[in-house]
Formats: C-alpha cells, structure tokens, sequence
C-alpha cells in the first residue's frame, strides 16, 4: 500500500513538473519565437516604430543574442524590456479606424493573454500600446493596388546572412503573413507554429543552398500559388530533360518536345510516361520536390511540379519509358533551362487568330488572345452565332477582354452588398460586379477592408441571347481565374471543365536580403457572396475530370462535354 502511495506522489510531482515546465521554462525556440513576435508587434502597432523614425531592424539585431542566449522567462524579460524602452511609451488613445465591412477572421493576438512567457509588466505595457496604436501611415508596408512591402530595407549586398540576421528575415517575413497576407485564415497550416518549426532551420543552417531551400519550404508553408522565393541559386540544375509535361498525381506524361533533335535521339515522343529518372522511381522524385513546391491545391500542385520536376544538374540522363504496353530505358541529352519554351510548359489554349468557328453557329474564343485589335471582329462573329464557347483555360493578359461584356449584359443595376443577386439568379436585373476583394488596412494590422468591384456593363437593351460556355481547368490562375469570374457574369453562362488552380489577387513581394524575396497574394479575392476562390478555384457547373488517356491521345473532354451540352439544345 506504501509503494502504491509512493509512486502516486511521484506521478502527481511528475504532472506538476510538466505543467511547470510549460508554464515557466518554455524551450529556447519558443522564448525566440516570442521575441519575433513582440517585435513585429511594435513594428506594425508601436506609432514610433511604425512611422520610421527608428531603426527597427537595428533594434532587432542588438537584442536578438540575448533573447537566444535566455535561459529562461526572466532572461528573454529582459530583452522584451529592451525592445519597450527602445520604442518608448507614447502618444493618447487613437479612434479606431475600423469602420465599414471589415474582415475579421485574419485578427489574433490572443497571444498578448495567453502566453506564459510574457511576464505582467510587459503584458499590461503591449496592450497599452495596442491601445495607443499607430493609426497613421506605415513605414513597412502600404497599400498601393497590392500589399507594398517597399519600405523594408533591402540588404542588397547580403548574400550569406548570420545567424542573426536570417533569424531577422525570418522575423519580417513571419510578421508580415501575420498581419498582412488576406489568406493566412484560409491556410491548412497554423502560422504560429510555422515559426515555431522554422526558427531552429534558420539557425543551423551550414551554407547558402542550404538556406535557399529553406527559404522555399517558408514560401510554401503559405499554401499559396502565388508564393515563390525570388533571386534564389539554382536549386534544382540549369539542365532539363528535353521535354515538357503533364504531371497528374503520380503519373508524368510527356505533351511536348523540348528540343525534337535530342527527343528523336533518345526516342522519346509525346505521350509516352515517365516511370524513372536515373533509376529514382518518379513518384520517389515527386515525393522529393514535393516540400519545395509551392501550390494552394492538388491541381497547383501538379501544375507547379510541371516547371521543376525534370531539372537536373546532369547532362545525361537515362529515363525509363512506359510506351502502351512497352517499358524501355533511354539515353537521354538534357537541354539548358534557360532555352525552354513558355508557351509549352503553360500549354495555354490558343491559335493564331484568337477565335474560330465551331460548324455552322458556334463562336469558339480563346480570351488570351482578346486584343484591341480584334475585338470588334470577334464580338461580330459572337453576334452571328447562336452560341459561343469562351477557352479561358490561360491566362488573360489585355484590357481589351473587358470590353466584349457590354454585348452580354443588360445594364447597370443598383444592386450592393446587401441585396446582390448572382447572373441567372431570380431578381438579377442587370449588369454585374465581378467580385469582392479585401484589402490591407495598414493602420489596423490584420483586419481587411472589405471592397466590391466595379459593376461591369451599360446600358443594352438588345444584350446577346445565345448560349454561353466558359471552359476552365488547372491552367487558369490569378489573373486567369478572375477572368473567368468576369465571365461567369453574363447571365445563365455554363462554367465546364475541372478545378482551377485556386490563387487570385496580385502578387506581393517581401525582401528577404541579398537578391532573395517572397512572393504571395496580395490582397483577397471573392465571389460577390463572398465566397472565397482561394484553395478552392472558380465556380465548375459541369465537372469534367481529365484522365491520363486523354492526355496520352491529345483528346479534350471538357470541349466535348460543351459540344454535347450544345448538341442537346440543338446547336451544331
């Protein structure tokens, strides 16, 4: 019975040890993730700070020694207390400027109560400041059509940083998703401890590849299409095997020839299927590159693999074929990276005028290809049919494309936020907004603005009355899923195809010193219902999935499944 007691003592001293330990003695990265924290904190919130009076990223540097070397909560107090005094207390309580449709979900700093590492002193002194927050311009960042991170200083010249100075980019890059990215909510993963997980990477660091790789698997925590590390080495090789792809999961299709001379020597040709690249399994390389490729969904993800998979730093390689029904391995001469072919490894949908014609009444429109030039012919021919198919599987790149909307829709509408209705929906009267963005508010770290688009249309009161396809898949990002929003509303428009890559909104760029930057999405991108793209894609009506045999036979299920849509309604 004594034993029985003893060894519940012991259990019961064991729980409060633990429950000690992670109240008062939290590990050094945790006590150096704090310190980030705080300083980014009084970087966005301090008027001080923020107005660009003091050298904050000095600041950073004189104490971030000591917040490493703190052996516990009293020690890392000590540089938090630093850190205060360097900014100072100032200014009254500033009216706050959260007025109008605010997104909210994107705000926490539930950490200024919750975390057992900040002492009372200087909790009470973070919320006084937050109290007393800047509500003026903002040295760091600004609005300025997308998330301005100008401001920052660039350190051009520092290509190997020290331990200090990447913990400081770390740091500034981590704030700024904090406060500023409109998908951090979105996000599969916690931002919180993506900084715990990558502190102790950035400090043991050995070399510059090393660090760069880092700096990569950092932009892909974001799981946003938009994120890329900028300026970076050459990672992945200058080579590539001759050949562009179609990555679908695990399988990897060859769609064209990158070089046709060194494709025939090795007898490679469209259609054929990666199985091995110098003997690695290609499922085993896509496992590899998986953690440095930067998607926000399965289909980005594919589509992402498709511009590094085949990179290599060797000039020949042997790839095992599959061939129907043959397997076969072949010698196979790289090309240089830098001599691929854009249009390739995009494999946008076009042709050399930017439209054709389907048979006798369909109108067939690649909007890549939408020019100032060819506008007026293109909405005559539109107008001539009874249908028309929009190829939007690209990416829109002139102005031009928004002038073929007064055709479709009615008329301007007095609908807003409150009583929008969606094209085809009962008590849509006219023309349509394309969609809602949200919008940084500099001086209201992590709340976003949010903004209807301009109504798109005038007045029209003979608008087309055919019938309206858009044709969409993993191709379309960005700026290419925003132009399928703006189609999607003329009114009982049909959207068919599969999922879109699902990252929308400008790019932004964070300078991570040297001639290293991270990109992501700049401000938020939603249906007119507030319905968010991102991860997600545009709206599918009539889901049709390719399949490997499609790309194989150079087939197009979605213009089938459009053509038979039509064929139904009796359009040939």
């Amino acid at each position: 019975m004594k034993a029985q007691r003893f060894f519940i003592i012991l259990a019961a001293i064991a729980v409060f040890a633990n429950i000690f330990n992670r109240g008062f003695a939290q590990a050094p990265t945790e006590r150096i993730a704090l310190y980030c924290k705080v300083w980014g904190f009084l970087k966005y919130h301090h008027p001080n700070v923020a107005n660009g009076t003091i050298d904050w990223d000095s600041v950073f540097i004189a104490h971030i020694n000591g917040a490493m070397a703190a052996k516990d909560n009293t020690q890392l107090s000590i540089q938090l207390d630093a850190l205060l005094a360097s900014a100072g207390i100032d200014g009254n309580p500033q009216a706050d400027s959260l007025r109008g449709d605010i997104l909210t979900k994107n705000h926490d700093l539930s950490w200024l109560q919750a975390s057992p590492l900040l002492n009372e002193r200087n909790r009470e002194k973070l919320q006084y400041i937050y109290v007393h927050r800047n509500h003026g311009g903002n040295r760091f960042v600004k609005y300025n059509n997308y998330t301005d991170y100008s401001g920052e200083k660039p350190y051009d010249n520092m290509v190997w940083p020290t331990e200090s100075y990447r913990l400081l980019f770390l740091a500034r890059f981590w704030n700024a998703i904090e406060y500023f990215d409109p998908y951090k909510f979105i996000a599969a993963e916690d931002w919180n401890s993506v900084l715990i997980r990558f502190i102790p990477m950035v400090r043991s660091v050995q070399d510059v590849m090393a660090y760069h790789k880092i700096l990569l698997q950092l932009a892909v925590a974001l799981h946003d299409g938009h994120a890329q590390l900028l300026g970076h080495d050459d990672i992945w090789g200058k080579y590539m095997l001759p050949a562009y792809i179609t990555v679908m999961n695990d399988t990897v299709v060859i769609t064209h020839s990158g070089n046709d001379s060194l494709c025939r020597l090795a007898n490679i040709r469209q259609g054929d299927i990666i199985i091995a690249i110098n003997g690695e399994p290609i499922t085993k390389r896509i496992a590899r590159f998986k953690p440095y490729t930067t998607s926000s969904s399965q289909v980005s993800l594919n589509r992402h693999l498709e511009y590094t998979l085949l990179c290599t730093n060797d000039t020949v390689q042997h790839v095992t074929i599959r061939r129907g029904q043959k397997t076969f391995t072949t010698k196979v001469s790289s090309m240089l990276v830098s001599q691929r072919n854009w249009q390739y490894i995009n494999n946008y949908t076009a042709n050399e005028t930017g439209y054709k014609t389907i048979g006798d009444s369909i109108a067939y429109i690649y909007t890549m290809q939408i020019w100032d030039k060819n506008v007026d012919t293109i909405l005559s021919l539109i107008r001539s049919k009874k249908a028309v198919i929009f190829d939007a599987r690209s990416y829109t790149q002139n102005d031009a494309f928004y002038n073929i909307f007064g055709m479709f829709l009615p008329g301007p509408a007095a609908g807003n936020k409150n009583t929008f209705t969606m094209p085809g929906e009962p008590g849509y009267s006219g023309s349509a907004a394309i969609n809602y963005n949200t919008f940084i508010m500099p001086d209201e770290p992590g709340y976003f603005k949010w903004q209807l688009s301009p109504k798109l249309g005038g007045v029209n009161p003979h608008p087309y009355t055919g019938t309206v396809i858009i044709l969409a898949d993993e191709r379309c990002q960005s700026q290419g899923e925003y132009s399928i929003m703006a189609l999607q509303t003329i009114p009982n428009s049909i959207t068919i195809g599969s999922p879109t890559a699902g990252a929308d909104g400008a790019v932004s760029y964070i300078p991570m010193g040297g001639k290293l930057g991270i990109t992501h999405s700049g401000y938020g991108i939603y249906y007119p219902d507030k319905t968010p793209t991102q991860q997600r894609g545009v709206r599918i009506d009539i889901t049709v999935n390719k399949t490997v045999g499609d790309i194989i036979n150079g087939q197009d299920p979605a213009l089938d499944r459009a053509l038979q849509y039509l064929k139904i309604k009796g359009i040939k």
